[in-house]
């Protein structure tokens, strides 16, 4: 039976958020439809009757599912999850400031109602918001005020398929280089500080190699082999699971707090209370999604 629908831009897709949504709903996956953005309309409302609604990445809306979000918010039992910087149509302050060439106004322009009007809504109606990292939702309320005690900071989070997986390369040998992981071509590559991270290699002379691969399991194997790995994001990157990845493989782990998660206490953990931690996350998740349900 189904309990819970999701909402995202591209909650099937290979990415970061994907893999976190999956790994979220593990505990209660039998109880999960995805829906996405782009297709979600009116016609669901007379379909489909969850428990409660999840609203992921939701900037790919357009007139249609708009109204319908507005409409959940207005009569369902709804909770947020944001990844990133969903009232910002570049997905955060800085990608506003570099491509936008000003300070983000996305909660203020009159082109950008709509990310206002939703980001209010969810202020005042959803039940719930969750966050991947601490400095993410302060930097959210600097933006709108949200009250403290509907919040939860939950981190990046991994399936168990993930963290055997890890733990199988984390005996792995590594190599003297480090790694840095080269982004989609154009914005992708510039905002995730590959050239940053390169000019930092050069500078202290520190072997490097570009790595790309196609799958996830790919990665984790490439990256595996590694004595480190340098991620100098340039934008507010919430949680960059790359980095907790390699870490919990063992590799020496060279980021900057654009990284934002790195300030939280668990990122100094040993690996094995690091990992206790990261996998109680989704189960964080789904028990107040049943305390509010």
């Amino acid at each position: 039976m189904i309990e819970y629908s999701i909402i995202d831009d591209e909650a099937i897709a290979l990415g970061g958020t994907s893999l976190t949504l999956k790994a979220l709903v593990e505990p209660i996956k039998d109880k999960v439809e995805f829906i996405t953005t782009s297709d979600l309309s009116s016609t669901h409302l007379q379909f489909k009757h969850p428990r409660c609604w999840i609203i992921a990445n939701v900037l790919a809306m357009n007139a249609e599912s708009h109204k319908t979000l507005m409409f959940l918010l207005d009569h369902k039992k709804t909770v947020k999850i944001d990844f990133d910087y969903g009232f910002c149509k570049f997905r955060g302050p800085t990608p506003h400031r570099v491509l936008g060439k000003t300070e983000c106004d996305c909660l203020t322009n009159p082109e950008t109602k709509a990310l206002k009007v939703l980001y209010d809504s969810i202020k005042e109606k959803s039940s719930h918001i969750f966050y991947m990292s601490a400095a993410q939702r302060t930097i959210h309320n600097n933006f709108f005020d949200i009250p403290q005690e509907k919040t939860t900071v939950l981190s990046s989070c991994f399936t168990s398929e993930t963290f055997k997986k890890i733990k199988e390369l984390r005996g792995s040998p590594h190599n003297d280089k480090y790694a840095i992981v080269q982004g989609h071509p154009g914005w992708h590559s510039q905002a995730k500080g590959v050239s940053e991270s390169i000019n930092y290699a050069l500078e202290n002379d520190l072997e490097y190699e570009l790595i790309s691969t196609t799958t996830h399991e790919e990665m984790l194997e490439k990256l595996s082999t590694y004595k480190g790995l340098i991620f100098l994001p340039l934008i507010e990157d919430t949680c960059p699971r790359i980095t907790i990845e390699a870490k919990l493989m063992g590799l020496e782990v060279i980021t900057i707090p654009n990284s934002q998660h790195t300030s939280e206490e668990w990122w100094g953990y040993s690996l094995e209370k690091m990992e206790e931690y990261l996998k109680g996350r989704p189960h964080k998740f789904s028990q107040i999604l049943s305390n509010l349900i």
